[in-house]
């Protein structure tokens, strides 16, 4: 189940992306069809650390009532649903297509605006998913899954990043950040924290990612995600 989670959670990150189409694709998120990533995946929490590889595949256009999308297919069956509109790229939703019968689950989202100008802010809400601390001697785990309100800023646009799958250059450096606090009724009123930073390279998509939840809470502390990119290919 925890594994389960996690990987939701990576997948919510990523709608946080550029997504331009064209038969060949040299935006921040391409979404042609035969697209592939591979990630590697670090988490690390209260329970210890985790070490997972992630795939992402493009399956090319598609309609959802009537509006053209785009659709990505995650590791566990999941698809990803994208709109590419004047004002921006939306995300949409997703289907898990491993359940008997498969319903689509709305979740519209502003990723990006349409211009990609560095200073660029605007807001949005994320879900905490990282905190959690399980007690063996009670065979249960609290987990924390809040809304936090974010700002999310673009930073630069000439960004250069390392990471297995090789050197970037002229990347996109996207920061979100934001805090609330939130009653976790008997365990009191509890500040809770979000800081992520995203590089997108140019034809490529996401190449690096980190996020750092921190809750106030002793129990809880805090929880980093790292993300890299291992392998990129397109057809």
């Amino acid at each position: 189940m925890f594994k389960q989670n996690y990987f939701k959670v990576f997948c919510l990150f990523l709608f946080f992306l550029c997504v331009s189409c064209s038969k060949h694709d040299n935006s921040y998120f391409p979404l042609n069809k035969g697209v592939k990533w591979q990630y590697d995946v670090v988490l690390e929490t209260q329970d210890g650390l985790l070490n997972q590889k992630y795939i992402f595949k493009n399956l090319g256009e598609d309609e959802l009532n009537g509006t053209p999308v785009y659709l990505r297919q995650s590791l566990d069956g999941s698809i990803l649903y994208y709109e590419n509109s004047d004002e921006g790229i939306y995300y949409l939703g997703n289907k898990d297509t491993q359940t008997i019968n498969p319903e689509f689950h709305e979740d519209r989202q502003l990723i990006l605006p349409s211009k990609l100008i560095v200073g660029t802010e605007w807001e949005d809400t994320t879900l905490t998913k990282l905190l959690k601390k399980t007690v063996p001697s009670q065979k249960s785990a609290f987990e924390l899954i809040v809304e936090i309100p974010i700002e999310v800023k673009i930073e630069s646009l000439n960004e250069t990043v390392t990471v297995s799958a090789g050197r970037f250059y002229n990347c996109m450096k996207v920061s979100m950040e934001g805090f609330d606090f939130k009653d976790l009724g008997n365990h009191g009123i509890t500040m809770v924290s979000v800081e992520q930073t995203n590089w997108y390279a140019l034809g490529v998509g996401l190449v690096k990612m980190e996020r750092l939840e921190t809750a106030k809470r002793k129990a809880l502390g805090k929880a980093t995600l790292l993300v890299e990119l291992a392998k990129f290919d397109s057809d």
